[in-house]
């Protein structure tokens, strides 16, 4: 369509950035609206492959993070971002956007100064309980910040409005469907980590599941991600146990996983977890412990704050017949399940894309 206007949505390094910039690309196109999508080299193919149309424009911009001790690779990084500037100069020139949307990761900075520059109007989400260090360097130039958590742990400062996180449609149709759980029914498991899998996944939480006594073993079934590089090893566990599984390399109908499951063993990135509140379902957390500014852990604490899960930390692995009570104690209690399916979904944040693109609208329209 001729008078069909440009807009940049920007995200990358991980699915739990480009996840939701997929959600309102859809609701935008959805209101006539073309997105130019821009990601990096990680999430290129990832994106590629989740999401097509004719109004949908996929574009990729070079760049990388920066490293705490090393000056060659740093120097590299330096070099890649004021590529990634002229990069964006031309894409901007290029397409016109009439907004910007930021959706974290560094590849965002390039893309949305360069709006700046231009006057383009600029919307930054914020997915974690912590301002990531992108968005925290963007706060000053842009239109609007709106965030998934109620309250930004330790800022305060920031005016932001909270709209909760864009999920997949099929994922919010599953909280039409009550949570129920009989006595003789099969207690299903979803074990998760990340886009990227869990080592800590594949050996410890395997492990203890598989020392369950043999009478627990036989009221549990497992659909676990695994990776490629440790699916031998998971499937032998399971093998030599009574439990009932099936691995995957990457789970590629997660709203049918989520419809299935009563529990989800998981790492406490901001997508999974809207996933969780919004479908309804209980988990147990297992926050990574290197994510930056350990945000996985506040974003955790958040939920189990809520009642709609628990946490076991990484440190807590470590020690296996401590783990295997503690999951005992968790799994096994139906009641508490129950009422932590009903904490998520009391907690949870519904239509937050069209909520997202009906801001843009306004903006746009000068409100």
């Amino acid at each position: 369509m001729k008078d069909t206007k440009n807009i940049f949505i920007v995200g990358g390094g991980t699915a739990g950035h480009v996840l939701p910039a997929i959600q309102v690309s859809s609701e935008l196109i959805k209101n006539n609206y073309k997105v130019i999508f821009i990601t990096d080299f990680r999430m290129f193919n990832f994106v590629n492959k989740n999401f097509k149309n004719k109004n949908f424009k996929l574009l990729c911009v070079k760049g990388r993070g920066i490293y705490k001790s090393s000056i060659y690779k740093n120097s590299i990084s330096i070099y890649l971002f004021f590529y990634a500037i002229f990069q964006s100069l031309y894409f901007t020139i290029k397409y016109k956007p009439v907004l910007s949307y930021g959706f974290g990761g560094g590849i965002t900075v390039a893309p949305l100064i360069i709006s700046k520059v231009f006057r383009v109007p600029i919307i930054l989400h914020e997915g974690n309980s912590i301002l990531g260090k992108a968005n925290k360097l963007l706060y000053r130039y842009a239109n609007h910040l709106t965030t998934f958590f109620p309250k930004l742990d330790n800022n305060d400062h920031y005016k932001y409005s909270v709209i909760g996180m864009p999920v997949r449609e099929d994922i919010e149709k599953i909280r039409k469907k009550n949570y129920t759980l009989h006595k003789k029914e099969l207690i299903n498991i979803l074990i998760t980590g990340g886009s990227l899998g869990a080592e800590v996944m594949a050996t410890k939480i395997t492990k203890a599941l598989c020392k369950l006594p043999k009478k627990l073993q036989n009221k549990i079934s497992i659909l676990q991600q695994v990776r490629k590089e440790n699916y031998s090893y998971v499937k032998k566990l399971y093998d030599k146990s009574s439990i009932k599984f099936k691995l995957e390399i990457y789970i590629e109908n997660m709203p049918s996983s989520l419809n299935w499951c009563h529990l989800i063993i998981c790492r406490s990135g901001a997508g999974t977890l809207a996933e969780n509140l919004i479908s309804g379902r209980p988990s147990i957390m297992i926050p990574l412990e290197i994510s930056s500014d350990n945000h996985q852990m506040k974003n955790a604490l958040m939920i189990n704050k809520m009642g709609a899960g628990r946490i076991i930390s990484e440190i807590e692995l470590a020690d296996t017949d401590r783990l295997i009570n503690k999951l005992k104690s968790i799994i096994f209690n139906t009641k508490s399940l129950y009422i932590m399916s009903e904490k998520a979904k009391n907690n949870a944040i519904y239509g937050s894309s069209k909520k997202l693109v009906n801001l843009a609208i306004n903006i746009l329209n000068g409100k």
